[in-house]
């Protein structure tokens, strides 16, 4: 507590910055929403809830509130110490959310009055505590993006991961673990002595991988933002989100397959919806081994704890 007691005291203008935000989710609240396809209400917020709901691969949005306070505290060692002051040039970020939301709430865009709403809290904090906390939390508030229910634009890459998870999946399958597998498109059947097929199981669009992808994605993300300093590495943790998504994927469906053959397409279907977890399972530990590979070599990290423990007057 403390801590945290510590870190507000740090902030500047306290109360005139919950009243802007106050007012700024108000605008959302009273004023977000003018379609009302999902929900019938004008709340951003109430609108966002009814996506979410309607499509689980979105629903990690959830999550993205608490990850960015889990952020900015995890940080309060570089956070605390910044010289902090009124900054004029935030409102022309704080205009520009507006004219954004404006424009997504006249064009019925819910989705551009979202990122709208996330620019306008990182411009008032920007309005009250300075251009140095803005560069400082834009990664933070950055992961916005990830709240952005963007599913349903995404059929065509959810096809493709389909079919190459399924097809990479029936091929170990029968290539490493001689199992009689015939795969046509993304339905794979067992294949029976005399021609008879044995279970069936089609690769749905819930199971293409997509909701893998894009929490590996922000899992490759905070990871290298928190791991390393080096941009180089971080990127290449991050370029790693596509190929580990695909890999854990794989893994799933390989377990699929190999249960439905031992027990039938019943049990197969079961691990599939129950252990769905695996996926993520795979993926982290992918990310920790390349992370653990791309280690900063100790005078990296001694430059890392010289930066954390900056003051005002070095900066």
């Amino acid at each position: 507590m403390s801590e945290i007691r510590q870190f507000l005291s740090s902030l500047p203008s306290k109360p005139q910055c919950v009243v802007l935000v106050a007012a700024w989710v108000a605008l959302f609240q009273f004023l977000g929403n003018s379609s009302f396809g999902y929900a019938s209400t004008p709340s951003l917020f109430s609108w966002l809830v009814a996506v979410y709901q309607s499509n689980p691969d979105d629903s990690l949005g959830y999550m993205i509130p608490p990850l960015i306070l889990g952020l900015l505290y995890s940080r309060r060692d570089q956070l605390v110490p910044l010289e902090k002051a009124s900054w004029g040039p935030a409102l022309i970020l704080l205009c520009l959310a507006i004219a954004i939301h404006v424009v997504g709430y006249l064009v019925q865009q819910v989705r551009m009055s979202l990122v709208a709403f996330g620019l306008g809290i990182w411009a008032l904090t920007g309005l009250f505590w300075g251009p140095r906390w803005m560069r400082a939390t834009a990664f933070p508030f950055g992961l916005m993006v990830f709240a952005v229910p963007l599913t349903a634009y995404t059929d065509s890459m959810t096809f493709h991961l389909r079919l190459l998870s399924t097809s990479l999946a029936a091929g170990f399958c029968k290539g490493v673990l001689n199992l009689s597998l015939i795969r046509d498109g993304t339905v794979v059947f067992h294949a029976l002595p005399g021609g008879v097929r044995g279970f069936e199981f089609e690769v749905a669009p819930a199971c293409s991988g997509i909701r893998s992808l894009t929490v590996v994605l922000l899992l490759t993300l905070v990871f290298g933002y928190l791991q390393f300093e080096s941009s180089w590495r971080r990127m290449a943790l991050v370029l790693a989100a596509v190929p580990l998504a695909v890999l854990a994927n794989v893994v799933r469906l390989v377990t699929v397959f190999t249960v439905g053959e031992a027990w039938g397409g019943a049990a197969g279907k079961r691990i599939e919806t129950n252990l769905g977890f695996i996926t993520f399972v795979v993926a982290l530990g992918g990310v920790l081994l390349l992370a653990r590979l791309l280690k900063e070599p100790p005078h990296d990290a001694s430059v890392r704890g010289s930066v954390v423990g900056a003051t005002p007057e070095n900066l």
